[in-house]
């Protein structure tokens, strides 16, 4: 692909079953800044595509854990803070920030499909303490919402992962004395960009 073939379109893969929002703002920053450069979602339900072969397929790769592929730069992109999602009910919305041992009361309900994302195992090392009986793990992210919703227990993710569950029976709250955690990282071949592709990875990085 020459570098000054500026209507040549940029391929972007989303690993994992999550979209982050601020993808939304990218594009339509892309589309509005340089409109004669298309962009192309290509979508993939696991978080490591196959093979070398399938990276082919994009340019870029959002992911929300870091990968580790031959002759590809892994980048940390956007970072959020871990909050508490409840029944929109609990007792626990006195609180403006949920402190650590009120946390440690309540059932935790984990997501299966998040264990390879970082932000996941920062959890764990908060909540290592928490008798197992505590902890129920079920398949999915919306599964474990549905749960939380309907009162059974709480979960604990970044916020920006759970502000899409306000509308569906959650409250949610800044966990007090939450760390940073990384919610995306850009993946792009270590060979050198082209122009089009460089103006994009830019602005991915102005988005916050």
């Amino acid at each position: 692909m020459p570098s000054n073939d500026a209507a040549a379109a940029i391929r972007v893969a989303v690993l994992g079953e999550w979209v982050p929002s601020q993808l939304a703002d990218v594009l339509a920053l892309q589309r509005a800044e340089e409109p004669e450069t298309a962009t192309a979602l290509v979508e993939s339900g696991a978080t490591a595509p196959a093979g070398e072969s399938m990276r082919d397929s994009f340019d870029f790769a959002l992911s929300p854990a870091a990968m580790k592929w031959p002759g590809w730069v892994c980048e940390p992109l956007w970072h959020d803070m871990l909050a508490v999602a409840v029944a929109k009910r609990s007792h626990l919305l006195v609180y403006r920030e949920v402190p650590c041992h009120e946390l440690l009361k309540q059932p935790i309900i984990s997501a299966q499909s998040s264990t390879e994302e970082l932000w996941h195992a920062e959890v764990h090392r908060l909540f290592k303490d928490a008798p197992q009986a505590l902890e129920q793990t079920v398949g999915t992210f919306d599964m474990a919402m549905t749960l939380v919703a309907a009162g059974y227990g709480i979960t604990i993710a970044p916020a920006t992962r759970l502000a899409g569950y306000q509308s569906r029976g959650i409250a949610v709250r800044p966990l007090a004395g939450a760390p940073m955690v990384i919610m995306a990282y850009l993946l792009h071949p270590c060979a050198a960009l082209t122009e089009p592709q460089e103006r994009f990875a830019r602005r991915a990085r102005s988005v916050s």
